[in-house]
């Protein structure tokens, strides 16, 4: 049932209340906040969330004091704003105060819990005081966002022109806020955020807020500044920074916080379409970037310093429309990732939204949110070479890059790396993508095979080069089945996929019902997409207790817990990056052949292939999955073996350290030597 606020009349006065906090780098800060919700909220309950790959020892001490503090200590990192949606989730039917770690509470906050109580209030700040800083208590309320409010507090003016039309900050403390609360000390009601719905995860760390808040005034609720006679809270900052072992000072890591900041302003006016307000902002912001003398200065000592750390090495741009949950989207930023730590200068740039994957980003890649109009990335070398998918957007912003760099006397070159399944009854690219594809400098296929398949009914460029998907490596999962303890349990098949019928998962479960062993089997299939709930309401009844449909797992690791083969029926793939994530585990896999299977399973040495794509033959094939554990076993043994030697991050950026010595006809400082696979 969807709740309106007249649906909260009549709500006693104070309710349950979860105080949520996503731990920050310092301990210290944490421990500060936590004391004073212990010593002002004493009958809230309070949940953490440690996004990181491992807590630090300070935090992990930290938690055995707070015992009664529920922690979660999770071995991604997810972001802060999938960490606060999970946490929402885990504070159930309570109101929520999102306290951020810096802020420490002066007060019980009684006067704005009552007025979160009243009918119709979505969300509820105190003021806030600044220990150190030159802003007013009440500027945790900003006004409604427009272009020109958020270009004024880019360019920072906000404050000298406080109160005016311009300015995103009010005069003096309002009431009721007609533009959005910072996520300092916020309350939010539980009827709301049933309403509302969760955080955007498309924002990954600000802004999400905003969006959250223009939603729920948008739906009639309203937004409460609670100007206290005494201070109820106070953003605080950490002694040192002892506790932190990755906090050493770096310039580049300094900059991604005002990328961050600028993407959001973007993300919240809007960037549909590659048009809107947030395009606006975003062309608004380049030009102050240009004309500001501070900002030019600072744009000059940038190139310089990338210049001296690149020793020779070309500078690298990463365009992608996103960093959403995908295979192309998580291989930029590997790929980013790694470039950086081999010597280039590096910067991502994302044409329409952020993402869960910007969590994974090296904080010293620079990261920009611009449309595709608007191509004008610094490069700090004289050579820089420009690597993208193949959509229009990314063709677009491309072309211009390569362009404008060139008017300026620069080398710049654009290799476009597909990863497109191929269509094979019809060219796979439009007219203009393959006209601009042949102009390309290069193009990156993922295996031969693929190539054949993209040229079948078009041409391309002539300069091709082969550079396969790559993943971390990460420990092995012996298969259960051959194992003592694990012998006569039912095979858990499994599938992780973008949920459309092509993927065939009612063909997979199909074949497995045909083996009419019921006892044998089950099957997980792990995602989401548009065809998801179609899929699932023609699942058979009678299989409803053994094919289960999952939804989003985040990360490999949590979906491959829970199955012992993956399976890949799809009915066509290009170069399917979840069966090199269950190679890599040694997760036996089974796949129709298609695209570059045959390549990636070793022509059946690695997996298990399976050819033609019926329902007969599958149940053929799985038949011999359950009934030879051991040999299944080897299978995914070989394919363990397969992806050390041929899909690690390592092998995928050799590749295209190899692409790049070919294309700009010299070598790389650190670069292999031996030459490109060339098509």
């Amino acid at each position: 049932m969807r709740v309106t606020p007249s649906d909260a009349d009549d709500r006693p006065q104070q309710r349950g209340l979860a105080v949520l906090l996503v731990s920050p780098a310092h301990a210290q800060l944490l421990e500060r906040a936590l004391a004073s919700v212990d010593k002002w909220l004493p009958e809230a309950r309070v949940f953490v969330w440690d996004n990181r790959d491992a807590a630090t020892p300070a935090i992990r001490e930290l938690a055995a004091r707070h015992p009664a503090v529920h922690w979660t200590f999770w071995d991604a990192d997810l972001g802060p704003v999938t960490a606060t949606n999970r946490l929402v989730a885990q504070a159930g039917t309570d109101d929520v105060l999102l306290l951020d770690p810096s802020v420490e509470l002066l007060g019980p906050l009684s006067r704005a819990r009552a007025v979160l109580a009243e009918p119709g209030v979505a969300a509820v700040s105190p003021t806030v005081v600044d220990a150190g800083g030159p802003g007013r208590p009440w500027d945790v309320a900003r006004r409604g966002q427009t272009v020109v409010r958020n270009l004024v507090g880019v360019g920072g003016w906000s404050a000298s022109l406080r109160g005016r039309r311009v300015s995103e900050l009010y005069a003096a403390a309002p009431d009721e806020v007609d533009g959005y609360l910072l996520r300092r000390c916020l309350l939010l009601s539980r009827a709301a955020l049933d309403a509302v719905g969760r955080f955007d995860e498309r924002f990954f760390d600000g802004g999400e807020e905003a969006a959250w808040q223009r939603a729920a005034r948008a739906a009639g609720w309203t937004l409460r500044l609670v100007d206290d006679e005494e201070p109820q809270a106070r953003l605080t900052g950490p002694d040192d920074e002892a506790d932190d072992p990755g906090s050493a000072p770096d310039e580049r890591r300094v900059q991604r916080p005002d990328d961050l900041r600028r993407a959001a302003r973007t993300m919240v006016l809007g960037i549909r379409d590659n048009a809107g307000r947030g395009a606006l902002f975003s062309a608004g912001a380049v030009v102050l970037d240009r004309v500001r003398p501070t900002s030019r200065a600072r744009r000059r000592h940038e190139r310089t310093a990338a210049a001296q750390r690149a020793g020779g090495r070309p500078a690298v741009v990463v365009i992608s429309n996103g960093l959403e949950l995908g295979g192309a989207e998580r291989q930029r930023v590997m790929l980013a990732n790694e470039l950086l730590e081999r010597g280039h200068p590096v910067t991502v740039v994302a044409l329409q939204k952020l993402g869960p994957y910007t969590a994974e980003l090296d904080p010293r890649v620079r990261l920009l949110l611009q449309p595709f109009w608007q191509p004008l990335v610094d490069v700090g070398t004289d050579e820089a070479v420009l690597v993208g998918g193949v959509t229009n957007t990314e063709i677009a912003f491309a072309l211009g890059w390569r362009a404008q760099g060139r008017l300026h006397g620069q080398r710049r070159l654009w290799m476009p790396a597909s990863h497109d399944p191929a269509e094979l009854d019809r060219p796979t690219y439009t007219g203009f993508q393959a006209r601009a594809l042949r102009t390309a400098d290069a193009l990156l296929v993922l295996a031969r095979q693929h190539h054949v398949d993209l040229t079948r009914h078009q041409a391309l460029t002539d300069t091709v080069m082969v550079a396969p998907n790559g993943i971390p490596t990460a420990p092995e999962r012996p298969y259960l089945p051959a194992t003592a303890e694990g012998r006569g349990r039912p095979v858990r098949f499994g599938m992780m996929t973008r949920i459309v019928e092509y993927k065939n998962p009612l063909l997979l479960a199909e074949a497995l019902d045909a083996l009419d062993r019921p006892d044998d089997w089950t099957l997980d299939v792990f995602g989401e997409g548009p065809d998801r709930a179609d899929l699932e309401a023609r699942t058979p009844e009678h299989l409803r207790g053994r094919v289960r449909w999952r939804g989003r797992a985040f990360g490999p690791d949590e979906a491959f817990e829970q199955m012992d083969v993956l399976c890949v029926p799809s009915g066509f793939e290009a170069f399917p990056l979840v069966m090199v994530e269950a190679m890599m585990r040694g997760v036996p896999v089974m796949a129709s052949i298609s695209g570059a299977v045959p390549e990636m399973l070793d022509d059946g040495r690695a997996g298990v292939m399976v050819d033609p794509l019926t329902r007969e033959r599958w149940t053929e094939a799985v038949r011999a999955v359950i009934d030879d554990p051991d040999g299944t076993a080897a299978v995914g043994a070989a394919g363990r073996a397969r992806a050390l030697s041929h899909y690690t991050v390592a092998a995928m950026v050799d590749d295209y350290q190899r692409a790049f010595t070919r294309l700009l006809g010299h070598p790389i400082p650190g670069a292999p030597t031996d030459p490109a696979t060339t098509l």
